[in-house]
This record gives structure tokens, C-alpha cells and sequence, in this order.
């Protein structure tokens, strides 16, 4: 297994980045800024006159609208995810009376009648409900199931689109749900019409306890053998995906020691990097040089997919629950600050030989400015993918498809029966949508909107002039193993609480080794607990 490494290991950065040429220059993404401007003009223009689906429609008028994501996130969490129809029920027929006015005259009169009628045919009003719901989010979610995903990936994938098929699921509780998980992954990999699915750590393995991080990732790495090795015979791509800042280096290790193997160093395969994290330019030095010294012994060239981050109310609450710094940067212009860091080191010709880079985001300013760069450095464009999220702004992105040549589509599926696992990632999308600080709040008005566009236009303009070459570092730099507790949270009511532990920290997870390894009995104290385990109800 490959040498375990953090993200958040700064102690021999110089020596890392001297062997992997440096932080280059970002006078040429300064440079470019004019141009990456004019570029989105012409990109709007191309897209006017496209037609979105019915579908799509619907959920921009949602956006649009007042109360509309209130009304939408209402319509989730009290009609579709109640596993009682009569408790669904009731709540259509509270909301039915404020039918939004996004909705069509004819489906607003169908969703009153329903809601009146709700509580008194509850199995027939809220099966209909819940079914123009996934009408409205079919555009941006793809029935999983086998006939459905056949016809919706012949409409989608063409010589220019690809499709990154990503199978949508709550967090996994256990052993079970993990296996059935893998399967349905694995069932997907096995299909001739997918040839790239995405996979989480998180998504596709029973939890861990934190602090065994060496032990999860040889386990993890165990489990995902097997898929990465169906991938291969099958020639397909897999990229690992991961969510929260916790999974960070879980996921970082378990990916190299996954590759390392033998039997996988042909095999290109690709990881998820989070821009709103300042740790993800260090993580992607190191992977760069990883993946270096693993294309020199004769093994594949991998990719890293550069991604904005979509957690962040996820992150924002462990911070306040824990009285951890928040792991990510501290303001949207900060992030998109980042994102452009990661892309100057990244798109290099001496970079892009060992690492292919996925440009992923909606955002028309940075993916001109990622464009123009690749021009500008005289790259190799196949060596970059362009990404976009399936159903957004369908006709930005074949204005976009048609100048870059290919777009890679991330593209959702779920079975119906299981549409409520899809609720969080919808509702993520729809803040998005929605939040007046995301680019994707203006997607639909840019062009016709003067002061919308000026308004994007000097975020991205700020975004460049903050931009240097230096590497971040985390937020987060609690380390037991030196007695180092952190910073303690701001006191409420005069009380501050001490920080817990920060388990995804490696000087912590290195102190509570320490600690175990002290407990008298075996190495790691395994006969001492278990000499003082309770095993019936008497030794209770």
C-alpha cells in the first residue's frame, strides 16, 4: 500500500513543489481577464432562442419566484418524504392553498383540487403529487431504472456529450446497505450504454471509526477493489467522489492505494478535488507528484475533476457542533479564488502529462478563463474535460460544447421508490439556484439582465485580482499529538465549550495512537479491552 499522506502536511511543501516545478505565474490568468469577459458575451448570444424543456421551465420560474424554493422545499420534506400517506397527505392539502404562481394555470388547479381532496383519497392524491414533483426535477434527475436509464442516456450521450452516471443514496448506516450500494454501482458499470460513474468512499462503505484511519483504508481500499477492477476489464472510467472535509484524506489514500495495485497501475481512474477548501491546492500538489513518480514506473496518467464544493451548510454545522473553525474558505470570492489557484498549477504541459484536469462548474466566466488559458499555454485540449451538472442552463452549455469541443454531464439517477434519497442533492441544486452569492442565481437572466451581468462580472474580476501564487493553508490545525487544542469558539452567554478532537487531522489521529499503544496488554491494547468488555446483562 502507497505511504499514507495529508492534504494537510506542509512540513515539506518546498521540497513537493520544487519537484513538481512550482506554482506557476497567474499573470497569464490576469492577463486573460478581457477576454474571458468577452468570451461569455458570445456564449450568451449563442445560447439565445434555445428552447428548455417543459420540465426545465418549471424549475426556473420556481427559482425566479418568491417563496418558490420555500414552496418546492416544503413540497419535499412534508409530502414526498413521509412514508405515511395520511401525514403527506394533510400537508398537500395545507400547501395546496398556496399554489405558487410559477406553476401553469392547469397544474395549479390540479394541485388544488388534489390537496383538497388529499386527506380523503390520501393513496391516490399524494402518489400523483409526489409524481409531478419528479416531472419537474426530470431534467436534472434520471430514472435509475433499467428501460428508463437505456432511453435517457440515448437522448443525452452523443459524439460531444458524455455522461458521468453518479447512483444517488442517502448516507450508509451499515454492512448491508453498503453491499447493495456496490451492487447497484456495479450493475451500472456492467451496462454497454455507461462508460464513466462516479463513486463515493462515503457512499459505497459502512462508516469507520475515525481514529482507525490506516485500518479504514486498507478496508475501504479492499471493498472498492473489486468495482475498480470490473472497470478496468470493462473499460470504464470511475471517479471517486467525496463530500465532506472529513473524508478528505480518507478518500485521497484510499484512491493512490487503489491504484498502486499491480493489477490497477494501467488503469486511469480520477478524484475529486473541492476549491472551497484551502487545502485543496496542497492536495493536489501532492497528487501531482504521486501521480509523477506513477506514469515514470510505467502506470496511467489519472485525473483530478476541480469542483467548486456543494456541502457547505453540511460543514458549516459540524464546525458549530464540534467548535471547529469552518473547514472551508471564508467567502464565495474566496472560493472562486481557489478554484482558479488549483487550475494555474494544474494546466501546464508538464502538469497535464501526469494529470488530467476536469474543468467542472457552470460558472461562464471561470470556464472561458479556463478556455482561454488552455489557448493561451498551448495545451493539449484532450488532456481537459469540461463539466457541467446535467439539466442546468442547457443552453449556456451548447454554447459552451460547441466552442470546447466535448462536455462531460453529471448525471444523477434514482429509482423512483427511492426518489427521497435524491432530496438532498436536489435541494442543494436548488439553493444554488437561488442564493443570491451563486453565479447559478443570475444563469437565467445573464443575458438580458445588464445589471445581473455586471454584477458576475466584477465577482470574477475580484476573484482574479486576489489571485497569487501562494499555497493556503487549512483552516483547521488542531494537533493533540503537540498540545495544540485549536482556537476555542467565540463564548455564547459567557460559556465557550472546549473544541472536541478533530479526528481528521493526522497529528490527532497520531496522538490517539500514542495513547492506545500505551495501554498495557497487546501493541494496540486489544487484550486490555477486551478483558474489560461487558458481555451480559449481569456484568452491566
Amino acid at each position: 500500500m502507497t505511504a499514507m499522506f495529508s492534504a494537510q502536511d506542509h512540513d515539506d511543501l518546498d521540497r513537493v513543489l520544487g519537484a513538481t516545478g512550482g506554482i506557476p505565474d497567474p499573470a497569464d490568468l490576469h492577463a486573460l481577464a478581457d477576454d474571458a469577459v468577452a468570451q461569455v458575451r458570445r456564449w450568451l448570444a449563442e445560447s439565445r432562442g434555445h428552447q428548455a424543456d417543459f420540465a426545465a421551465r418549471q424549475l426556473a420560474g420556481a427559482l425566479k419566484e418568491p417563496g418558490g424554493l420555500d414552496f418546492i422545499v416544503r413540497f419535499v420534506d412534508y409530502v414526498v418524504r413521509p412514508e405515511d400517506p395520511a401525514i403527506a397527505a394533510r400537508a398537500l392539502r395545507e400547501l395546496a392553498g398556496r399554489a405558487p404562481g410559477f406553476l401553469p394555470p392547469a397544474l395549479r388547479a390540479v394541485l388544488g383540487v388534489g390537496g383538497r381532496a388529499a386527506p380523503l383519497v390520501p393513496r391516490i392524491a399524494v402518489p400523483t403529487a409526489r409524481r409531478v414533483l419528479r416531472h419537474m426535477v426530470s431534467h436534472l434527475i434520471v430514472d435509475a431504472r433499467d428501460r428508463q436509464l437505456g432511453r435517457a442516456i440515448a437522448a443525452l450521450r452523443d459524439e460531444h456529450t458524455r455522461l458521468n452516471i453518479n447512483l444517488l443514496g442517502e448516507a450508509i448506516l451499515g454492512q448491508g446497505e453498503a453491499d447493495r450500494r456496490l451492487e447497484g454501482i456495479a450493475a451500472l458499470i456492467r451496462r454497454d450504454d455507461v462508460d464513466y460513474v462516479s463513486v463515493k468512499v462515503s457512499a459505497a462503505t459502512a462508516p469507520h471509526a475515525p481514529y482507525a484511519f490506516d485500518e479504514a483504508v486498507a478496508d475501504v481500499t479492499e471493498r472498492l477493489t473489486p468495482l475498480f477492477e470490473l472497470a478496468r476489464d470493462r473499460d470504464t472510467f470511475i471517479n471517486l467522489d467525496m463530500e465532506e472535509y472529513r473524508d478528505l484524506d480518507l478518500t485521497l489514500n484510499v484512491f493512490t492505494a487503489l491504484l498502486e495495485q499491480p493489477g490497477l497501475r494501467d488503469y486511469e481512474a480520477g478524484i475529486v478535488l473541492q476549491a472551497y477548501l484551502p487545502d485543496a491546492l496542497a492536495a493536489m500538489v501532492r497528487l501531482q507528484e504521486w501521480a509523477a513518480r506513477r506514469v515514470a514506473a510505467g502506470g496511467a496518467p489519472v485525473k483530478v475533476r476541480v469542483v467548486k464544493g456543494a456541502n457547505l451548510p453540511m460543514e458549516r454545522m459540524q464546525a458549530s457542533l464540534t467548535g471547529w473553525p469552518l473547514a472551508t474558505v471564508g467567502s464565495k470570492q474566496e472560493a472562486d479564488t481557489n478554484y482558479k489557484r488549483v487550475l494555474n498549477y494544474a494546466l501546464t504541459p508538464e502538469h497535464l502529462a501526469h494529470v488530467r484536469i476536469g474543468v467542472a462548474g457552470h460558472n461562464l466566466f471561470d470556464v472561458a478563463l479556463a478556455h482561454r488559458l488552455i489557448e493561451r499555454r498551448g495545451l493539449d485540449p484532450a488532456a481537459v474535460e469540461f463539466e457541467m451538472l446535467l439539466g442546468m442552463a442547457t443552453g449556456q452549455a451548447a454554447a459552451v460544447r460547441a466552442d470546447v469541443g466535448a462536455l462531460l454531464l453529471y448525471t444523477p439517477v434514482v429509482r423512483p421508490e427511492e426518489f427521497d434519497v435524491a432530496i438532498s442533492y436536489l435541494v442543494r441544486r436548488l439553493e444554488e439556484g437561488a442564493s443570491p452569492e451563486n453565479f447559478m442565481s443570475a444563469v437565467f437572466d445573464l443575458d438580458a439582465d445588464a445589471d445581473l451581468f455586471a454584477r458576475e462580472e466584477e465577482r470574477f474580476r475580484a476573484s482574479l485580482r486576489h489571485l497569487d501564487a501562494a499555497v493556503p493553508r487549512p483552516n483547521r490545525v488542531q494537533d493533540r499529538s503537540r498540545g495544540e487544542d485549536g482556537p476555542t469558539p467565540a463564548p455564547v452567554d459567557g460559556f465557550a465549550n472546549t473544541p472536541d478532537t478533530d479526528p481528521a487531522l493526522p497529528g490527532n489521529r497520531e496522538w490517539a495512537r500514542r495513547i492506545l499503544a500505551a495501554v498495557p496488554g497487546s501493541a494496540l491494547g486489544t487484550d486490555t479491552v477486551r478483558a474489560h468488555r461487558a458481555t451480559t446483562a449481569d456484568d452491566a
